[in-house]
């Protein structure tokens, strides 16, 4: 499919074809040299788009030897997911005119930079070693989150907040078990801090009756029950602790308990990357919606290639084989082994696979039963929640500079399940993230937005483009990459491994 990005040359003759409908935007004449300069060579990979999927898959291809041009026809970084300042949240979200009011005292717009679709990275295991071999963990500057929750409904039905359950201390002190599943839960998590996946003699659990647990063969509900925790022990385990990466909470009995061990020992390993850890997870300075871009343009041009931004895209370019060449952009062609974009540059090659509804509340505190966190990830799951999907919740402020110091931006997503005919956004939002609403009160001003989810279409590659999905709604990485990681093996032909 893309042999052309091993070859030397390109078939001939090619055809031009326009796949895109001419996209606004246009070079100024100042940088009129630079670019036609740029379309001189020959690419091994020309990428569309400059979100953070298509950054990193570009940096990994630059970082592996491969020249690669990207090209961004919109005037911002980042494109369609670039960060957004509070004029451009205005702009984007809220009523037609409306400009932020005086006594609201929300702070200068430049103070802010809002992801649209913000993600925080686990500093460990695949996700950060994908980003130290791209080169841009060297350009960005990640910052440690300050919290990482977990939402749950007490036996009386009310709500509660707690810090996900890593250690021992952790589990001592914590209002949300019960005292005679401490002591069990201490145990689990021992086991755990000696189990080795390439160690059979890790895998023997228990204090006098002693068994080699065979936890690809067993269920995650079996491995619970073996250690003796209750059941809503367990689920709460499973949700904070092991959840499964990019899905929703799966019931424990379809789940490996290989799998849930994996992502246990992932977690807890993670507070040990760098020193002062209080959560799992970090968070790249001023949002990643255009860190990830400005970062590509850096490691793309230290090997060879380019970024240029406001770059407006014609069309494509087509072998014989119908396979995408090369692209035009204001009647200058360059050519490429293959191509690769972002689905809102290959509509025809695209589906609807779901909604995602985000609310973006500005506040004033940290989120109500978060305590003193600074920053904080909270995972609301669905079976807390009375929903099929869970609720996410990423929520920084000065901390990481996407709000000032004295204001707090929090964004929360989830797939939207019921109807959204004749409604708002806002509407939407505040039916389908209604757990979540409790804890941002007060807000000073929320806005909303439903956006579609897009997913190559099973006939995509008829398109001879490599097309990439949209962001989901979870909160981290994992799908991220995973998307990266399987777009990376389709173009190259092999699979991705991390230097």
């Amino acid at each position: 499919f893309f042999q052309g990005l091993a070859s030397s040359s390109l078939a001939s003759p090619m055809r031009l074809a326009l796949l895109l409908a001419s996209i606004s935007g246009s070079a100024t004449a100042s940088d009129a040299t630079s670019w036609r300069s740029s379309f001189d060579k020959r690419y091994d990979a020309v990428v569309l788009g400059s979100g953070p999927k298509e950054s990193l898959l570009a940096s990994l291809l630059a970082s592996n030897g491969k020249s690669v041009l990207q090209l961004e026809p919109r005037r911002a970084p980042g494109g369609v997911a670039a960060s957004l300042d509070l004029g451009q949240l205005y702009e984007r979200m809220g009523a037609p005119g409306e400009k932020p009011e005086p006594k609201l005292k929300l702070g200068t717009p430049e103070e802010y930079s809002a992801d649209v679709a913000p993600k925080v990275l686990m500093a460990g295991g695949k996700e950060l070693e994908m980003l130290v071999s791209s080169g841009l963990w060297q350009q960005m500057d990640f910052r440690r989150v300050h919290r990482s929750f977990l939402y749950r409904t007490k036996p009386d039905g009310s709500s509660d907040v707690h810090r996900v359950l890593v250690t021992a201390e952790d589990v001592l002190k914590t209002r949300s078990l019960p005292p005679l599943e401490k002591p069990k839960v201490v145990l689990l998590l021992a086991w755990l801090d000696k189990w080795d996946e390439s160690v059979p003699g890790t895998y023997v659990a228990g204090r006098l009756s002693k068994k080699r647990l065979p936890l690809g063969k067993m269920s995650a509900a079996s491995f619970f029950r073996y250690w003796d925790v209750a059941p809503e022990t367990a689920q709460l385990l499973s949700a904070g602790l092991g959840e499964a990466p990019g899905a929703p909470t799966r019931p424990l009995r379809k789940r490996t308990a290989l799998d849930l061990v994996r992502a246990m020992k992932r977690y807890r390993g993670s507070f040990k990357t760098f020193q002062y850890m209080t959560s799992p997870y970090v968070y790249p300075v001023k949002g990643s919606g255009s860190a990830f871009a400005r970062g590509a343009a850096k490691v793309l041009a230290q090997h060879g290639g380019a970024s240029l931004v406001g770059r407006p895209v014609d069309g494509l370019m087509y072998r014989p084989d119908g396979t995408a060449c090369g692209v035009t952009s204001e009647g200058v062609s360059v050519e490429a082994g293959c191509v690769i974009a972002a689905p809102e540059h290959a509509p025809e090659a695209v589906e609807t696979s779901y909604s995602v509804v985000r609310m973006y509340a500005l506040l004033s505190h940290a989120p109500n039963k978060c305590k003193d966190a600074r920053s904080c990830r909270l995972l609301i799951p669905a079976a807390q929640a009375g929903r099929k999907h869970d609720i996410h919740l990423v929520c920084s402020g000065g901390a990481h500079r996407v709000a000032p110091a004295d204001r707090w931006l929090a964004v929360v997503s989830t797939r939207v399940e019921g109807d959204t005919a004749g409604l708002s956004a806002l509407q939407v939002a505040k039916r389908e993230l209604a757990a979540a609403i409790p804890l941002l009160r007060p807000t000073r001003k929320i806005f909303a937005e439903v956006s579609p989810v897009y997913a190559p279409r099973a006939d995509a590659a008829s398109s001879g483009v490599c097309v990439l999905g949209s962001c989901d709604e979870t909160s981290t990485f994992d799908s991220l990459v995973a998307d990266v990681e399987a777009a990376y093996e389709t173009v190259t032909g092999e699979p991705l491994q991390p230097q």
